[in-house]
Order: structure tokens, then sequence, then C-alpha cells
């Protein structure tokens, strides 16, 4: 990974240019015309206000470009145009059984939509395993309950049948059987088998070109004795502005690599309440204040252990990572450590880091344990110079020791984040819901025609990414052993608190408000994860409750659904062998409407939230490393010491293998969500389907659908001015904006 040194680059600005212009060395590559301009200025800017209100479309003026795939679907099993599963014969092209007829009156409009739709489906279905077996078919399959309990099996856990620890959630059995000799020859003829090793194949073990050379000839000059010419933090940044990937993401490719402060305290702390990982700040526990306390006093921080006792309590927040080692199933003090055949040598930490949120919503980092080994005593632990955000930044950019420890902490956040927040939280708790539906809920039920539109090519995704994204990419470039990130796998998603993590409980539980309200005090300005998904929570728990309302009586919903076998059946299959232990025993309605409402929020915003930001947070490496690539410090004089080159050290800067895959993942999870593929085009599509229909329940889905259209677009526009409301130079938080929601885990 390479850099433009001063003497490789003649760097010259102008006032009519937004970005930068100059000379790049000869013996880099040449890059392309995208990344050589940019503005630093519109990277912290919001759209104009003028151009958000006026895409903010009245449903009956809206086009529609394209249908929802997941109102489509349910529009054409409404219609009985559906195949239907035989399962006498082989689920193929050639044994395809139509039940319904020809729609009869449609629109010239959605006709074109429907077509593009159901063709772009037909391409695909071609190419897929999912497709073959019926299980996530591209078009859509009517499969009555007894043969779905068939062919959506569960795989073995918390054991495999050979008694090895599961290395995965409870999940769908994608793999056949070894006897199932029809199914291993459409498995194999699909190449299923190859997929789970060619990412492998297709890295090289050696690169060659351009930045190869340049960076070898870095690399030389440290062995040579000329460390003052190897690769410097600066040389990265340069490097950065010339060589991102383009852009594909809601930041156009930008990330947070070009801001002049990006590894300050103020853009570190910020990540807490607005980066790729919001959801787990928390408030400081007693216990952890005393010790952060007794830290400062016996480290010689005499400013702090004399200013520490006097913060308000519930001004101190955290992110806790001192369990890691519990996950992990190693004992307290163990080095966490690994190295794979490909790879070179990581390390992992389990950081913990305390913050102060001021009344006026700014927050400041006030230390670092850097790895907590059992108690702050038998660790690490640093704390900042600055004792407040308005202290001086002039020695931030040379503070090395303060920003090794904020590494750190971005190491033991990227191992949160991706395994335990966006891989378990989100992809395999959905899925474990997912199976036990199908296997429980006929699919004419209200609660599945809910969800259904919401696990749109979920299960395809994950089978791809327990198959090659984990175990060929994440191995590799994590401190810890393929079995520790399996413990802690199986330790994140035993200890998910279903009913817990409902948006209001999660918020309280981690010491912030629970409702708009509490949130709009200035202490929580800069928290707009928080205060857009109370909103969120809400307009989708509404829509819910309407939509069900339209299958159980209101004056006896709660009987209805206590008599309900499917729902009761439901419950059991989630808790028993989807191992969702804290999934409700539901018994009225209102737990019937959270329980709902909780799986379209993992599946749609709050995947959202902690998926599409990766680009921008992550794909400029250095600013968020999955591991460390040097032994960390044992003791703290060992890191008081540290220079700008023991940083580098710990970076994966010199690993091109390793930074390709490091920053190549978020750029490929980060996607902007297709216009069609949006929470709010479901709700417009679902409409339109309706709009013209006449039976009474057909009315009120419709009017339902509307309903959740215009709650939509009033949070586009609060979304909107939360953002706006956040101090000045803050990263506008727009990812959230119903307009470039998944309404699916679709990435």
């Amino acid at each position: 990974m390479g850099s433009v040194l001063s003497t490789l680059l003649r760097q010259q600005r102008s006032s009519k240019d937004q970005g930068i212009v100059g000379e790049l060395d000869s013996r880099l590559p040449k890059p392309s015309p995208e990344n050589c301009l940019f503005d630093l200025k519109k990277l912290l800017q919001h759209p104009d206000e003028r151009d958000v209100l006026r895409s903010i479309v009245p449903i009956r003026n809206a086009p529609l470009q394209e249908f929802d795939a997941g109102v489509l679907s349910e529009e054409l099993l409404n219609l009985k145009i559906f195949d239907i599963v035989d399962p006498s014969t082989p689920a193929g092209p050639n044994n395809t059984k139509y039940a319904g007829g020809n729609i009869k009156e449609g629109t010239y409009a959605g006709t074109q939509a429907a077509l593009t739709q159901i063709y772009s489906r037909i391409e695909q279905s071609y190419g897929s395993y999912f497709d073959v077996l019926a299980l996530e078919p591209t078009l859509p399959r009517y499969i009555d309950l007894a043969e779905k309990r068939k062919m959506y099996e569960w795989t073995s856990y918390p054991a495999e049948e050979d008694g090895k620890p599961s290395a995965f959630p409870p999940h769908l059995q994608t793999i056949p059987k070894a006897d199932d000799v029809s199914l291993w020859k459409i498995f194999n003829n699909l190449a299923i088998i190859e997929s789970q090793i060619i990412v492998q194949k297709v890295i090289p073990d050696t690169f060659l070109g351009k930045t190869a050379d340049w960076m070898l000839e870095k690399v030389r000059a440290v062995i040579d004795g000329t460390p003052e010419k190897g690769v410097t933090i600066k040389d990265v940044e340069e490097y950065n502005k010339w060589h991102r990937k383009s852009g594909t993401d809601i930041a156009r490719g930008e990330n947070i690599g070009l801001l002049d402060d990006w590894f300050s305290d103020r853009r570190f702390a910020d990540q807490s309440l607005t980066g790729a990982n919001p959801t787990t700040i928390t408030r400081a526990s007693p216990g952890l204040i005393k010790e952060f306390v007794e830290a400062a006093k016996t480290n010689g921080y005499d400013k702090w252990a004399e200013a520490l006792p006097k913060v308000d309590p519930a001004e101190l927040h955290v992110q806790d990572c001192s369990y890691f080692r519990e996950a992990f199933g190693v004992a307290a003090d163990e080095v966490l450590h690994h190295k794979q055949p490909a790879s070179e040598d990581n390390w992992g930490c389990a950081s913990v880091t305390l913050y102060r949120l001021y009344p006026d919503g700014k927050i400041h980092p006030i230390a670092i344990v850097l790895d907590y080994k059992g108690s702050m005593a038998k660790s690490v632990t640093i704390f900042n110079k600055r004792m407040s955000p308005s202290d001086s930044t002039k020695g931030e950019a040379t503070d090395w020791p303060w920003r090794y420890a904020k590494t750190c902490a971005q190491v033991s956040d990227w191992f949160r984040h991706e395994i335990s927040v966006h891989l378990t939280n989100s992809h395999f708790i959905e899925e474990a819901v997912i199976v036990a539906t199908n296997r429980t809920v006929p699919m004419e039920h209200i609660v599945y025609k809910l969800l259904h539109p919401h696990w749109y090519k979920t299960l395809s995704l994950n089978a791809a990414g327990r198959a090659s994204l984990v175990p060929q990419i994440m191995y590799d470039v994590v401190g810890a052993s393929p079995e520790q990130a399996s413990s802690y796998l199986r330790y994140a998603f035993e200890h998910f608190d279903f009913q817990g993590n409902y948006v209001p409980a999660q918020l309280r539980e981690r010491g912030f408000p629970s409702d708009p309200s509490g949130l709009e005090d200035p202490r929580y300005k800069n928290y707009p994860y928080a205060k857009n998904m109370t909103l969120m929570w809400t307009v989708i728990r509404k829509y819910v409750c309407s939509m069900l309302l339209t299958y159980y009586d209101q004056s006896r919903a709660d009987q209805m659904v206590a008599e309900d076998p499917y729902i009761a059946d439901w419950c059991r299959e989630v808790q028993d062998q989807g191992h969702i232990k804290t999934f409700p025993t539901i018994r009225t309605f209102d737990q019937l409407v959270d329980a709902v409402t909780m799986c379209i929020h993992l599946a749609a915003p709050f995947h959202t939230a902690v998926n599409y930001l990766q680009n921008f947070y992550q794909a400029f490496v250095i600013a968020k490393p999955s591991c460390l690539c040097a032994r960390p410090p044992v003791a703290l004089a060992e890191l008081q010491q540290y220079t700008e080159r023991d940083l580098v050290d710990a970076l994966p800067i010199n690993r091109q293998r390793q930074w390709m895959l490091e920053s190549q993942v978020p750029w490929l999870l980060s996607f902007k969500v297709g216009a069609d593929r949006s929470l709010l085009n479901f709700a417009l599509s679902q409409w339109s389907v309706y709009k013209r229909k006449t039976e009474p329940k057909e009315i009120e889905v419709r009017d339902i659908s509307e309903m959740f259209y215009l709650d939509l677009c009033r949070l586009a526009k609060l979304f909107y001015y939360n953002s706006k409301a956040m101090d000045e130079g803050a990263i506008p938080y727009m990812v959230m904006d119903p307009g470039m929601t998944a309404v699916s885990i679709l990435i």
C-alpha cells in the first residue's frame, strides 16, 4: 500500500479547482479520473433542503419504475400465478404446473414494470442453486406447510454430527446429505463446491505491478537502515486521495481518510454515535468507573484521578469489549494471536473505551484499556492528554501512544461490529426466524405474508457468506483463530436478547431515552441513529399493527392470537430449534405486533444502519483495521515510548493481500440500495398493486400502504433535519433515509 511522498507528488492548488491537481510519479499506477478530484467541503455538506423536499412525492404522483420484488411475489401468489411444487417430480424448468390464469386487467406502466421484474428473475433463476431446490425461488412458488417442513431443515447445533462445536449458529441446511445422490448432482453441477475455495485461489501469494514495486522499495529502505524513507501515515493519506474505489455507496466512494482530522478525538468518538456501529455504546457501570479511577491514580494521571470522580456518572459511557476472551473460550490472560496459513501474524485485543457525553452533545474519549485481561490492574490503560473537547488539538497528530490506543479500540470494534452486531444480530438471527417461519407458518397466513417481502434472497446471501466471506476472508484478517471466532459467533448468538433488543428496550438498557421526546434533549443532538431508529420503530410498528388487524378481529385479537396454532408452533420452533431462547411465547396481540416489527426492524433499518456505512469508515484501512500486525505493548511505560514507526508496524500498511481484503470487503458490502429495493419503494409498490382493487380487505391494505408510504416520507424529512441539527462539521448521517433503507438484507 503506498503513498505519494512530497518528492513524488508536486501538489498544486487553485481557487478554480474543487479538489487536487498534481503530477503522480510515473512509478505508480495512473489513478482513475474520478479519484483525482474531490471536494472536502462537500464531504461535510448536507444536500440542499429544497432538493430533499422536492424528492418527496405524494403517493398518487410517485412514478413506479420497478415493482418491489416482495410485493410483486405476493401479488402473483394472490392471483394464483405460481408454480405448484410437486414432491413426486424433481424441481426444474420442465416440471412447472401453474395454478392460475392470466391477469385480467392492468395498467400500461404497471405491466411494463412487472414484465421488467419478471424477466430479470427468469434470467437469475437459471444460475441459482436455491432456485433449483425451491428454497428461495426467484419466481414465486406455493409450497404447502408439510412440504416446507421437509425442505427447510436445520443444521445440527450446538454441535456438528461428528461432535465438534458448530462453526455457525443454527441455520438452513443447504448442503445436501451425502446419500442424496440427486441433490448432490445438482450441487455439483452448479459448482457450489468450487465456490467454497475459489476466493483463496484467485488471491495471489505475490503481487506484481507498479504499486507493489514502489512498496517494496519502501520496505527495503527500512531494512537498509533508512526508516525515514519508509512508509508513513502521510503516505497512506495521500495514496487514499488518488486510489479510492469508484463511488457505489451513499457516500459516493468518499471515506473518512479524506478528512484532515480523520484520526482526531472528535472523529474517533463520533463514530460511537454516527459510525458503522452506533448500537453498542452504553452507560458506564459503577464497577468500570471505579476501575478507571483506580487506574488513573496508579498510573500517575493525577488530573484525571481528581476530575473523574466529580463527573456526573450519567455522562460516562463506554464501548466495552472486555468480554472477548470469555466469548472466545480462552483464559483471561491469554494472548490473542493467530496466523492463518496464507496470512501473516495477527494480534487481537479486547479494548474498553471510556467517553464523556456532555450536556451540549459533544462526546470526548477519556481513557482506553488496550486489551482488558480480567482487570485494569492487569492491563495497559492510557488516559487522554486532552481533558475536554475544547482543549487544543495542536498535539493530536503526533500523540502516537494515544493514537495507537485509539487504533486498538477500533480493532476491537471492527471485530465486534462485523461478527456480532452485523453478521450475528442481523443476518443469523434473521435466518433462524426465516427457517422457523417456513417450517411452521403457511404461506397464506398474515404473519408469513407480512414478513416474506423482507426476506428476499437473505438465505442464499447468508449461505454464500458462510461458504466464502467468513472462512476465506474474515478469518484471514482478524487476530483470532477460526475456532475462537466460531466460539465468539455462538456466544453472540446465544446472548442475543430478542425482546431486549426491541428499539425502546435496547436504548433504555444502554442508558438512553427510549422515546422521541426524551431524545430531543441537546445532549443527544449528535446521536441521530437513536433519534431516527425510535421514529422508524414506531412507524413500522404502526404498519404491522394495521396489517395484522386485517386478519385478526380487533375486538378479540388477544384471544385469536392465543388460539392460533401456527403462532404457538412458530414460537416453539424459534426457541427450541432456532435456539433463540428469548423469542417471546406470544399470547397477546401486542406481543405479536412487537415480534413481527422486530423481524422487519432487523432485516431493514437495523441492517441498513450497520451495513451501508462500512465503506466510508473502513475502506481507509488504517482508520479502522481488523487486527494488529505487531504484538501490543505489555506495559504502559512501553506504550508511552511509541512513535509513528510503532503505529505503522501495527497497521497492515505493508501487507498488500490483507489491505486488499480489508478495503475490498466494505466496498462490496456498501453498494447503494437500488431504487426498487428500498423500504419506501416497497410501500409504493404495495399501494400500486392494491390501488384499483375493490374488495373491503383489499381497500384496507391499499389505505394502510398509503399510510406507511406517507409516514416514511415524513421520516425522510425528519431524518434530514436530525442530521442537519448536529454540530457544525459533523459528517452527515443520511444512511437511514427510507429511500436508501433496504427492504431486506440484500448484501
